[in-house]
C-alpha cells in the first residue's frame, strides 16, 4: 500500500512561518527527518483561506481527484459549470499548489487528503 500524499492547510502569521522554517532547518542539521506533514500551505487570515477554498473550489478538487487528469473543458462539463469560472478556479488553485498542470495541459489534484488546522482565535478579517 502506498503512502498517502497529504497537505496541511491553515492560518499562520509570518512570525510563525519563520519559526517553523528555523525548526525545520535545525532538524535537517541534526539529520532528523522533516516533521509530518511535509507539505503545508498557510494563509495569513481566515478570509483569505476561505477565498481560495470556497465550497465550489473544494467540490472542484474532489471531482478532479476522482476523475483524474482532464482539461478544463472536460472538468467544466463534469461539474455542470461555466468554462470561464472553472478556468478561474483552476488557475487560482494551481497558483497556490493545490492543483497541478501536466505537460499535456491537463489538470490533476496530487493530494489524497487535505488536512486543516484552523485556530479558533485566528482573525477573520
Amino acid at each position: 500500500m502506498k503512502n498517502k500524499k497529504n497537505i496541511l492547510i491553515g492560518i499562520q502569521s509570518g512570525q510563525e512561518a519563520a519559526e517553523d522554517a528555523i525548526r525545520a532547518w535545525k532538524r535537517a542539521e541534526e539529520g532528523l527527518p522533516p516533521e509530518e506533514p511535509v507539505n503545508q500551505l498557510h494563509f495569513a487570515d481566515m478570509a483569505t483561506l476561505l477565498k481560495y477554498l470556497s465550497p465550489r473550489r473544494i467540490e472542484l478538487m474532489q471531482r478532479l481527484r476522482a476523475i483524474g487528469p482532464v482539461n478544463i473543458r472536460q472538468l467544466a462539463l463534469s461539474l455542470g459549470r461555466d468554462y470561464k469560472n472553472v478556468h478561474t478556479d483552476v488557475s487560482e488553485l494551481t497558483h497556490i499548489g493545490l492543483v497541478e498542470e501536466t505537460e499535456d495541459r491537463r489538470f490533476a489534484v496530487p493530494w489524497d487528503e487535505i488536512l486543516a488546522r484552523l485556530p479558533l482565535l485566528a482573525k477573520a478579517t
